[in-house]
């Protein structure tokens, strides 16, 4: 009776969470989970070089993905990856500590989270919120700082260049 009833909680503590998330996404704009997939991490690797003690972002990381196959290559860096919400946060986090990662996981709203430490940026997120981020990282981030945006164009900075993944687009901007 009571594994049955733990069960019940546990499903409406899920639907709860994805309704949530749901609303997030359809009423106040923020982007969905999706995976950028190895092919285009990769990608993004062998185009890049970094130096043991740089900080690296992942804006809207869900699972990390970015991060974990950062941290493999180059194990000197300092990793921080933002996400906001809570579902994915909680996942992703409960994975990073099993797996005794050093990846900092913060549950955050990105436009209200300081990168102005970072030498490198990756974010995967939706086209609106594209031009409010650019704004951000002009105003925080130091001259050098790369920025890479999987699939989708950042306005107004310098791009460095534009690499295919499949049929994405992987731009690199320098700030």
């Amino acid at each position: 009776m009571i594994p049955l009833i733990l069960l019940e909680v546990v499903l409406v503590g899920i639907l709860v969470l994805a309704g949530f998330n749901f609303f997030n996404i359809v009423f106040r704009g923020f982007a969905p989970f999706f995976r950028s997939g190895s092919e285009g991490i990769d990608n993004i690797l062998s185009n890049i070089d970094l130096e043991p003690g740089q900080t690296i972002y992942e804006l809207g990381a869900g699972q990390a993905d970015f991060l974990r196959a950062v941290e493999k290559k180059y194990p000197e860096t300092k990793l921080v990856g933002v996400e906001y919400s809570f579902f994915q946060y909680f996942l992703s986090k409960m994975m990073l500590r099993s797996s005794k990662s050093k990846i900092k996981l913060i549950r955050k709203n990105i436009f209200n989270t300081n990168i102005s430490d970072a030498n490198m940026i990756y974010c995967y997120l939706i086209p609106t919120m594209m031009p409010k981020l650019a704004e951000k990282i002009k105003r925080e981030c130091r001259p050098g700082t790369i920025v890479v945006s999987y699939m989708f164009s950042i306005p107004g900075l310098q791009v460095l260049k534009i690499t295919q993944a499949g049929e994405n687009n992987i731009n690199f901007y320098t700030v």
